[in-house]
């Protein structure tokens, strides 16, 4: 039967270039060097027969290692050398390094790029007749691969998964080690304007196969009819990689309930055979973002079983906007890129469901992968907690190798119940000209021919005049359109619709709102902008005034909202973004090193807005005080502060210190209020129907005195906690920046983040405050619950 082999821990790894082994070799499996095992590890540099042995020997007077040099050019190596450290994977080798001041560097992180080296060595005890395939789901950036003295190939893209057949080169038990070394290189340039990370930054593994075996990517559904009963069309591929020729009679089950048989047939040696059938399902479960039901499928044919998951579903698109099941459904989505605070893009399952069941609490039901293929665990949050997935190619370019990374990774994820988009570029210079139309035209239809039943968008840049290309945008289902509801963008998208009524369109890009949290008045100099509205602009320089172009960010929240309501036909919103990112520090520049973009910072703890959204998207009571109350915080002119209270209520009545200011009517979920300002406690209350249903808090607090320790998401090896500086009548202390020492029991601190734009410190021992909070990322043991400990440095 199948097995898959966990090949993620106990790597070596040394960062920058080494002598770099060849790639192209004289004899076989005679490269050598780091590529084969060294004098002190078990097994043979180069396997060699009996008369291999005796050439050699002719050859270098007796000596074999003079021999191979000489024959071969081959390199034994005794040690690995200086420089070398043990690491685990995912990893992302950029977070252990030091920030850098150099303005070419500002908008991808401030890090410097370089080369680094992962090696690993493994047994393997044999198992009858197998195949085996190495897989690496994700490499940053340029990777050159080499194997048991062999070179096995490059990868250049960075969101691409990577499969290799080795069964020729794999040993066997006292054949010795299995060695693989891998070469990053991420000075060939970067496919991202963003933190795009470095390294072996996802899952490592062997997969063991009989030779007569179901091909993994193949294997797909795609739902035809939601009547009752449904009709869902199975695929896959049957390969026979044996000299003989097999029957085989695909059984699958479906729940463990429902049994489908298919007819025997005979596959020719080194030969495929492709099965396809349509079934019905009674009573289906639909999958949606409110009910997320999964069918659990297992398909098996004699020696070899292959498990997925799929669900339910029918999506499309029309002039009106996206329908779900046959029914309109308004998209609430956000754009993501794939890193988190602490760890860089080495996020592990746990980490992906964090960041998705934080934003599914705000209220979102879709989510755009931003600007690059989903990863499996992206993929597979979607579908377990209810998530519309855009996926996205990286460029429109129809150049082989790209063509080649996209049909791999269309069929690595068609099977998804969340996938309902695929985005084939994003902001393209040359989208809608003569010139892009051949490689849309090439995009399109390679997706449509391996992924029937979704829908095609482009995301394209607007210009106020609203002028498209009709033969550029004939290949897609949808137009998509970034930032629609902008100033800056006039009324471009509005002249397209009122131009090409019968034009399907959507927001596939929106807001870009400055945020930081906590922050409730613009600082220049530590790159920090007023939740409540910063006076810096996305396109002007410098600090402006109300109402100049840009100001705030592309748009505000607000605006988007109103856009959304007034354009139905747009299908919805993908809000930039859902959480921080590291690079594009925009408005700011050095010493800023990540985003202000997002909803939540870059541990995922909410910015204020997040509770303005969260009002507008889900049924529970939502009131949030947006503000400070300690006096150093604010913004206050005239012995007055501004105070907005986010909130889903019918009214709410703002108190301070237990006297009543009134009462306001809720419009557009959001209530403002210009109050003096007095020391003490600043509460909100909302009603709903008259009665009190919610209230929120702020209270002018004193210094740190102790840490509050809370586990914000327990995931299956990854805990998640949240530090809160609490003074000594227990209340937050909003402001704390304190320094925090760490440790772990049961766990270790991978990662650490606190939101802080300028934060520059890499270490994981320790960890600062700001605005009161800090998030800390422990792994453990699946079996084992890792506790935190916290002290403040005095």
């Amino acid at each position: 039967m199948r097995k898959n082999i966990n090949l993620n821990d106990n790597w070596s790894f040394h960062l920058g270039e080494l002598s770099k082994p060849n790639t192209l070799s004289r004899k076989s499996f005679a490269l050598g060097s780091l590529t084969s095992t060294l004098s002190s590890e078990a097994g043979e540099n180069v396997p060699i027969g009996m008369g291999g042995h005796h050439f050699l020997k002719l050859i270098a007077q007796g000596d074999e290692n003079v021999g191979l040099r000489n024959l071969a050019g081959t390199q034994i190596l005794d040690e690995l050398g200086d420089g070398w450290e043990k690491v685990d994977l995912p990893d992302d080798w950029k977070r252990r390094t030091p920030y850098k001041n150099n303005p070419s560097l500002v908008m991808n992180g401030s890090k410097e790029d370089n080369v680094a080296y992962y090696r690993r060595t493994f047994t393997l005890t044999k198992d009858g007749d197998k195949e085996y395939i190495l897989h690496f789901d994700g490499i940053m950036h340029s990777a050159d691969i080499w194997m048991n003295g062999a070179y096995l190939g490059h990868n250049e893209s960075g969101y691409t998964e990577i499969d290799l057949d080795v069964t020729g080169l794999i040993k066997f038990d006292d054949e010795g080690l299995n060695v693989v070394l891998v070469r990053v290189d991420t000075t060939t340039g970067a496919e991202g304007w963003w933190y795009e990370g470095a390294g072996i930054y996802k899952n490592v593994w062997l997969e063991e196969v009989s030779p007569v075996h179901i091909e993994r990517d193949s294997f797909y559904f795609q739902t035809l009819a939601i009547s009752n009963p449904a009709e869902v069309k199975i695929n896959f591929s049957v390969k026979n990689n044996s000299a003989e020729k097999v029957k085989v009679a695909p059984t699958l089950r479906i729940n463990q309930d429902k049994e489908v048989k298919f007819h025997e047939v005979l596959v020719q040696p080194q030969g495929k055979q492709h099965f396809s059938k349509i079934i019905t399902i009674d009573n289906p479960k639909l999958w949606s973002p409110e009910e997320p039901n999964l069918y659990q499928a297992e398909l098996s044919i004699d020696g070899d079983e292959l498990s997925q998951r799929f669900g339910i579903r029918l999506v499309s698109y029309d002039m009106g906007g996206f329908i779900l099941n046959n029914k309109p459904y308004q998209l609430h989505g956000v754009c993501e890129h794939q890193d988190f605070a602490g760890v860089g893009v080495a996020l592990n399952q746990d980490i992906v469901n964090y960041k998705i069941k934080t934003l599914k609490e705000m209220g979102i039901n879709a989510l755009r992968s931003s600007h690059h293929f989903a990863s499996k665990e992206l993929l597979n949050a979607c579908d377990q907690l209810g998530i519309i997935l855009m996926d996205e190619n990286r460029l429109l370019e129809a150049t082989p190798w790209r063509l080649s990374d996209l049909e791999k990774m269309v069929k690595k994820s068609r099977s998804h119940a969340s996938l309902a988009f695929w985005s084939v570029a994003n902001e393209e210079i040359s989208g809608n000209t003569e010139f892009a139309k051949r490689s849309a035209k090439k995009v399109t239809s390679l997706i449509r021919s391996l992924h029937p039943g979704t829908i095609l968008v482009s995301a394209e840049l607007l210009n106020p005049e609203g002028e498209v290309n009709d033969d550029y945008l004939k290949y897609y289902d949808v137009l998509g359109v970034n930032y629609p509801e902008a100033g800056v963008m006039g009324n471009g998208a509005e002249i397209i619709h009122k131009n090409h009524p019968d034009l399907p369109m959507m927001s596939t890009e929106n807001a870009s709102y400055f945020s930081t949290r906590g922050i409730y008045k613009d600082n220049g100099d530590l790159a920090q902008c007023n939740n409540l509205g910063s006076m810096y602009s996305m396109v002007l320089p410098g600090k402006r005034k109300p109402g100049d172009p840009g100001v705030g960010g592309t748009a505000h929240p607000e605006t988007v909202m109103d856009y959304l309501n007034s354009h139905s036909y747009m299908g919805g919103v993908f809000l930039w973004t859902g959480f921080d990112y590291y690079g594009e520090p925009s408005p700011f520049g050095w010493p800023a090193i990540s985003s202000q973009f997002g909803i939540s910072d870059l541990g995922g703890l909410p910015k204020d807005y997040y509770y303005y959204y969260q009002a507008h998207w889900i049924d529970k009571p939502v009131i949030h005080l947006a503000t400070s109350w300690n006096k150093d915080d604010l913004e206050i002119l005239n012995g007055k502060v501004n105070v907005r209270i986010f909130s889903n209520m019918d009214e709410v009545e703002l108190l301070i210190n237990g006297q009543s200011l009134g009462k306001q009517k809720v419009v557009d979920c959001e209530s403002n209020w210009n109050v003096r300002y007095q020391s003490g406690e600043l509460e909100a209350r909302g009603f709903k129907s008259g009665e009190l249903v919610a209230t929120d808090k702020r209270i002018t607090s004193n210094k740190t005195n102790s840490v509050q320790i809370t586990a914000r998401y327990v995931g299956i090896t990854t805990t998640i906690f949240e530090l809160s500086a609490l003074d000594k009548n227990g209340n937050l202390v909003p402001d704390a920046v304190d320094r925090i020492r760490i440790t772990s029991t049961n766990g270790h601190i991978i990662g650490v983040g606190n939101g802080n734009p300028v934060d520059h410190d890499i270490s994981t021992g320790e960890v600062s405050l700001f605005s009161g909070k800090a998030v800390v990322i422990v792994k453990h043991e699946a079996d084992n619950s890792a506790t935190l400990q916290a002290s403040i440095e005095k």
